[in-house]
């Protein structure tokens, strides 16, 4: 193998394995030939944070009582680290022993059944019963198309692509640079998020045959399906799927006509969800993202067109093109991660014209709301009296954020704004990959100053001045991290600034805290 190839080897084997331990990196080096400075550099990218004991820090789980389960690890003398997004938002907090995941409930530590093996393999939907409710229906049809791209088109209409990507896509599928390739995006470390990983785990035929019709469209030679390490079933579910569908591609003499499927698991860092970074992820080195131009249609995967889509999209594909065959309406359910102070907290799936107010009511919302992340924390925050909008895109982005993820995070009327501002930064300084300095050096700087708001030790020009830092980071950051971390403050510093200015003075209005 050249180096690049025992690069991805041993870079897989320590995602796969975890392998943390320097006796362990020192194997993994000799085996591949490689320098073991640059196997140390992997594993402490990917897992820096890693224990055998991890607590979620991110905001839902902070929000149902994270701090009390670090309380209660400690009073029993457990060594933890901290983590975020253990991909199970709605079971809250969540803690991670070993391969097994727990909520806290009541002073007690519950297995959370739904991250059991057994659970998951009992909600699989195999091949043929897949089929029997309409699975690969059109697929041979669709073969037959010799325009594929209106599938792409149906994605725009409904809202789940842009157009930008639209445009970008149709250049990669005319492209004669080969090999080229389709990346479906399975990483979701967005705090909140949990949809993907119930679709690799449930609807996992449905996304493949999404990915194949997609391959087919954007006329590439390979699909990758990219899956967080955290997300072990899915992974085994994907797998199965694959060995179910080789063998039906098979009896139809489809198998060698169509792109070949794999799947690999990615490092857990919240910035390797990036798609340049995870690029990075699959090619071996650290998931760090890349400098723009190129974008990665251009050059991407080992330098080729590639095309990286997320799972909720590639999964509503065959849907879409049912209904265009059928001659239905080209409308799409979307999924709805709901968390926060809401009695239901879930997965909901709801057409796009749905108002956020209707989802919260849905979710049951515990007491008035004082502000909603839309989109999650990376979108931006939507003060309570904005909320009666109807969640499309148009509507959206007029409050500046971004549903893609369908991540909705609830704050009651009780929560700190300052608080929360805290944490939401300290989970954007503890996952910058610390490559560009706006978003290394800015995170900090925002951390700081609100660690100082928060305790009343901070003067009005603290307040200008991480205003003015963070406008930096949105101007200057390499990716969308860095900018994401600027915007959702700015988001509340604009819509709440006189609870800030009121914390300088030392007063906090909530009756909730963190601490």
């Amino acid at each position: 193998m050249d180096y690049r190839a025992r690069l991805r080897e041993a870079s897989k084997e320590i995602i796969e394995r975890r392998i943390v331990s320097d006796d362990e990196l020192k194997k993994i080096a000799d085996k591949y030939g490689l320098p073991l400075s640059t196997v140390k550099t992997l594993s402490t990218f990917y897992f820096h944070d890693y224990s055998e004991v991890q607590v979620c820090m991110g905001l839902p789980c902070l929000l149902k009582g994270a701090r009390e389960a670090v309380k209660e690890l400690e009073r029993r003398g457990i060594k933890y680290s901290i983590t975020y997004c253990l991909g199970y938002c709605n079971r809250g907090p969540v803690v991670r022993m070993g391969d097994k995941y727990y909520t806290f409930i009541n002073d007690e530590f519950r297995e959370i059944e739904e991250s059991r093996n057994d659970y998951v393999q009992s909600q699989y939907e195999p091949l043929d019963r897949y089929i029997t409710r309409g699975g690969y229906k059109y697929f041979e049809k669709f073969l037959s198309e010799n325009n594929k791209l209106f599938i792409l088109e149906l994605l725009v209409k409904v809202g789940l692509l842009g157009g930008g990507a639209l445009s970008r896509f149709k250049t990669l599928a005319s492209s004669a640079n080969r090999p080229k390739y389709l990346i479906v995006n399975g990483h979701e470390g967005e705090p909140g998020g949990f949809k993907d990983r119930l679709i690799m785990e449930r609807n996992t035929h449905q996304m493949l045959e999404g990915a194949l019709l997609l391959s087919l469209a954007l006329n590439v030679d390979e699909v990758i399906i990219a899956v967080n390490e955290r997300f072990r079933n899915a992974k085994a579910m994907i797998e199965k799927a694959l060995s179910e569908l080789g063998q039906y591609l098979t009896s139809k003499g489809l198998l060698n006509k169509l792109p070949s499927i794999t799947v690999s698991l990615v490092g857990s860092p919240y910035i390797v969800g990036e798609e340049t970074a995870l690029i990075n992820s699959l090619e071996g080195n650290r998931g760090e993202p890349r400098l723009r131009p190129p974008d990665p249609t251009e050059a991407g995967l080992f330098g080729k067109p590639t095309a990286v889509i997320n799972v909720e999209v590639v999964a509503a594909v065959p849907i879409l093109l049912g209904n265009y065959y059928e001659g239905k309406e080209a409308v799409i359910e979307k999924y709805f991660c709901i968390t926060g102070d809401v009695d239901r907290p879930g997965l909901y799936r709801e057409k796009l014209t749905v108002g956020l107010d209707e989802l919260l009511a849905k979710a049951g919302v515990k007491e008035d709301i004082k502000a909603v992340f839309v989109g999650g924390i990376s979108s931006g925050l939507v003060h309570s009296s904005k909320i009666r909008v109807r969640l499309i895109p148009e509507e959206t982005r007029k409050l500046g954020v971004f549903l893609g993820p369908g991540v909705i995070i609830a704050l009651s009327n009780n929560r700190c704004i300052v608080d929360v501002m805290l944490e939401v930064e300290r989970f954007f300084s503890h996952e910058s990959c610390g490559r560009c300095e706006p978003c290394r050096l800015g995170t900090k700087e925002l951390v700081d100053v609100l660690e100082r708001i928060s305790a009343g030790k901070a003067s009005e020009e603290d307040l200008k001045w991480a205003e003015s830092v963070a406008r930096t980071m949105m101007e200057t950051s390499l990716c969308g991290l860095g900018m994401s971390a600027g915007k959702v403050f700015l988001d509340a510093l604009t819509q709440f600034r006189d609870e800030f200015e009121e914390h300088i003075k030392g007063v906090c209005r909530a009756g909730i805290h963190f601490r």
